[in-house]
């Protein structure tokens, strides 16, 4: 498992001095021992607090055919929602789609970029209304723990230190930076690499890459079996059957290097010890999925 062990390689500088064990990569179990730790704090934030993804979805207006509350909510509604986008687009071409891109006769957006990249808000233009991505804040703005926003149009050298790069040592994939490297204690880290040009900001005190070979290995795997299926597990799948023409549930296989050019999870953590955790799921430019645990 060398990729996994490289992977865990990427943590936040100061991972060395932090006390409590150094927490493991999405989808496993934290030890109980660990220490229970607070996010960042923030009025909202509490332990019962669902985080950014049961915020309310944009409002959409009343009429024939509107989305009900659970279609609106979560990655279903996220997913049929696109999917009614891209049919409508392929039965008008040329109408405007729902984030006011025009559609061409193949489905795709006017902008650069179709398939996958064009479901999950890639491809060159910036994320849909409907993506955990989607809400944008100025310089110097904090976010609670589980929360993201785009910070646009400040240079990278701004955004702090270059912590670590995903795939490793390219310089165009994703990287992310730390704005207090050698700190343990939550504070602001930024994502970039999406083709907007705008930075994902974040909070947490640890962050790290993992590989779609490291997610493979853990989800299918013996001990996968009993884990729950979260958001990131099943937004993988989608993913996964595009790019390597596999059934649910079963590994990549050959198409797995082509799948981990340009995809890629993210796990961070509130504070060293912490049992609560964010998944990322990056694919194509794009923020596909966010889970809190």
């Amino acid at each position: 498992m060398t990729r996994a062990a490289l992977a865990l390689c990427l943590l936040a500088a100061g991972c060395a001095q932090a006390p409590g064990a150094v927490p493991t990569l999405s989808g496993t179990t934290l030890e109980s021992g660990g220490a229970r730790a607070g996010a960042l704090a923030a009025p909202s934030e509490t332990d019962a607090d669902g985080g950014f993804l049961d915020a309310p979805a944009p409002a959409a207006s009343a009429g024939p055919g509107a989305e009900s509350d659970a279609e609106r909510g979560g990655l279903l509604g996220f997913f049929a929602r696109r999917a009614a986008s891209a049919k409508a687009a392929e039965s008008a071409p040329g109408e405007a789609s729902p984030d006011g891109t025009a559609a061409t006769a193949s489905g795709q957006s006017g902008q650069s970029g179709g398939g996958l990249a064009a479901l999950f808000g890639g491809g060159g233009k910036g994320p849909s209304p409907d993506a955990p991505d989607y809400r944008q804040v100025g310089p110097g703005t904090t976010l609670p723990f589980g929360e993201m926003a785009r910070l646009c149009g400040v240079p990278e050298r701004a955004l702090g230190t270059r912590i670590a790069t995903y795939p490793e040592n390219r310089r165009n994939g994703y990287a992310l930076y730390d704005t207090a490297p050698g700190g343990s204690g939550a504070r602001t880290l930024f994502l970039t690499g999406f083709p907007d040009g705008c930075a994902r900001q974040l909070t947490g005190a640890l962050a790290m890459f993992g590989s779609a070979e490291m997610h493979e290995e853990l989800r299918y795997g013996p001990a996968g079996k009993t884990l729950p299926r979260s958001t990131t597990d099943a937004a993988y799948e989608k993913v996964k059957a595009g790019v390597c023409k596999v059934a649910s549930g079963k590994p990549c296989g050959r198409a797995l290097s082509r799948l981990e050019k340009d995809t890629a999870f993210v796990t961070v953590y509130p504070a060293f010890g912490s049992r609560n955790w964010l998944d990322i799921l990056l694919h194509d430019g794009a923020v596909v999925a966010v889970d809190r645990h």
